[in-house]
């Protein structure tokens, strides 16, 4: 690879070489605003240079901004892929796709070379000759799947430590979900055997598997074992069960993801159906901002789908062709370490699994536009109740946790658009509150939070304390003395009502209002306001705990 390319700007574009590589654009001060690649990077800066030249809608709000373009030459456009998506990890570019919530999801990692394998769940797969299956988007649904594979094969699911420690059975044992491998009561002969019929199941070998059980009960039905037999028929029920429940995928083996791209308002929605073994085993969906041209976002988007440590299948079928189609296959081959196939198929089978693809990305998008607008009344509903001057898109709750006073603590939870967003929580070690004071630890731990609005991602639309008009005082008070007194604050709490019964009522109280909100108890906004400050209950109470326990520990 070739050092950078001296930066200049668009109107220089005649300087850029006819050579691939990768193109940054940024602004005055330096912010790497997009990232791009290209076969030829002289053509490619042309057409951002020439009006009219690109045709994208958002192009002309990036050429606004953009003062300088600088490149670097690579070898070959499966380097300019590579190094393309490594740029947009690094700089987080405004105009790219980037998903800043990724994750990798749970695999299930079975290692055939161990004297009595594991089922184990981990999150990345090594090259180290065990098999891996998934990848599974719900962690609830490779647990169940887990839970399941232990009751027809009771494979050993200690972990590394207990089963190097363990003297004695465990309770799976006792249940008859392990055959105590980890305190020696099976052998290696036996207990590979069931490994290897695990393995099977898992690769969606099951006809052999069927027809070796079936031979197996009858056996033990003639010897008049018919407990054993009974185990057996059970078992079979079982896996014609999970059979019925799973879509085959016909003439179709081994590992392929199915995927489809889906563009609305500005809006894309990308759809990954997993199939293993010649069955449809989960989906995976994907919503971010896209103007630019698919042919330009899917390479980005598979890029930092199949990251490095990742389960790739043995093919990958698109919904349309890409020009640089064989340096992607190069590149995420090599990620791999085996050959990754990717195609956009134009009949048969695959293409039907393309066209489920669509289905599931464009149910995935109606549904996410209704839920926005569902919240989007929700949030209008609660700027006339509580008399906001905006309906709230980013709300922030805050919380306080001590114990007699001891080690106090305080947080603060951000939901965006109603969903949580972990990203922004924040916890507070209260340091000038004495006592038992909770309404100056609150003050504190507001005050402290809108002092830096760097650190926080912005100003919310309304702020939730949790507790009473106490509270909620101290805390618009600590919102005034920094000067931002314009960010509306109510305050939640669980009251008794009057009368003989001891019924508890939630409370919002509004600043200026002598009475509370009493809302139903099944109304949208209350539930959402008791979700933030649970949520912000529930982070206070951990960080405090936290704390305590290294106190008594003296760490």
């Amino acid at each position: 690879m070739r050092p950078a390319e001296e930066a200049t700007g668009l109107s220089d574009w005649r300087l850029f070489p006819r050579a691939p590589g990768v193109y940054l654009m940024s602004d005055d001060r330096g912010k790497v605003l997009y990232v791009g690649k290209a076969k030829d990077l002289r053509a490619r800066i042309r057409n951002y240079a020439v009006p009219g030249g690109d045709g994208r809608p958002a192009i002309p709000h990036l050429v606004a901004r953009v003062r300088q373009v600088r490149c670097i030459v690579t070898a070959t456009e499966k380097e300019a892929l590579l190094l393309e998506n490594t740029l947009i990890k690094r700089h987080r570019p405004k105009f790219n796709v980037f998903f800043r919530d990724d994750k990798e999801y749970l695999l299930l990692r079975i290692d055939p070379n161990e004297e009595y394998p594991r089922a184990e769940l981990v999150r990345r797969a090594a090259r180290d000759g065990a098999l891996y299956f998934g990848p599974y988007s719900s962690a609830h649904g490779i647990r169940a799947t887990v839970r399941e594979l232990l009751r027809l094969f009771p494979l050993c699911n200690c972990s590394r430590k207990k089963y190097a420690s363990r003297r004695r059975p465990c309770l799976n044992y006792q249940m008859g979900r392990c055959l105590g491998a980890c305190a020696g009561m099976v052998t290696s002969e036996r207990y590979r055997s069931v490994a290897e019929n695990a393995i099977r199941f898992l690769s969606g070998e099951y006809k052999e598997l069927l027809s070796r059980w079936k031979i197996d009960m009858k056996e033990l039905s003639r010897e008049m074992r018919y407990e054993e037999a009974a185990k057996i028929r059970d078992r079979i029920s079982v896996v014609e069960r999970s059979l019925a429940r799973q879509r085959v995928v016909r003439s179709v083996g081994g590992d392929i993801d199915a995927i489809w791209w889906h563009e609305e308002d500005g809006e894309a929605t990308v759809s990954v159906l997993y199939i293993r073994g010649g069955r449809l085993t989960d989906a995976h969906h994907r919503h971010f901002r896209w103007e630019g041209p698919k042919e330009e976002g899917m390479p980005s988007f598979l890029l930092q789908h199949y990251t490095e440590g990742a389960f790739f299948p043995k093919e990958i079928l698109l919904p349309f062709p890409l020009e640089s189609l064989a340096a992607l296959s190069d590149a995420l081959s090599e990620r791999a370490g085996r050959k990754v196939s990717v195609v956009s198929p134009i009949k048969g089978e695959r293409l039907r699994l393309v066209e489920l693809a669509r289905k599931n990305a464009e149910e995935s998008a109606r549904m996410r536009k209704e839920k926005e607008s569902a919240y989007r009344f929700m949030a209008e509903r609660m700027a006339s109740l509580f008399s906001l001057p905006t309906p709230p898109v980013r709300i922030e709750g805050y919380d306080i946790s001590n114990l007699s006073g001891s080690q106090p603590s305080g947080s603060m939870v951000t939901f965006i658009g109603g969903k949580a967003v972990k990203k922004w929580y924040r916890k507070f070690s209260v340091r000038d509150a004495q006592g038992r004071d909770d309404f100056a630890m609150m003050e504190e731990v507001v005050r402290r939070r809108f002092h830096h609005d760097e650190d926080f991602g912005g100003m919310p639309d309304l702020v939730l304390i949790d507790g009473g008009k106490g509270q909620l005082s101290r805390a618009r008070q600590a919102i005034r003395s920094v000067g931002k007194e314009s960010i509306p604050v109510i305050s939640i709490a669980k009251e008794r009502m009057r009368g003989g019964e001891a019924v508890f009522k939630e409370r919002v109280f509004i600043p200026g209002r002598k009475n509370p909100v009493i809302l139903p108890d099944n109304d949208p906004v209350l539930l959402l306001l008791m979700r933030v400050r649970d949520e912000a209950h529930r982070f206070a109470v951990a960080f405090h705990r936290k704390r305590r326990n290294k106190a008594a520990l003296g760490v």
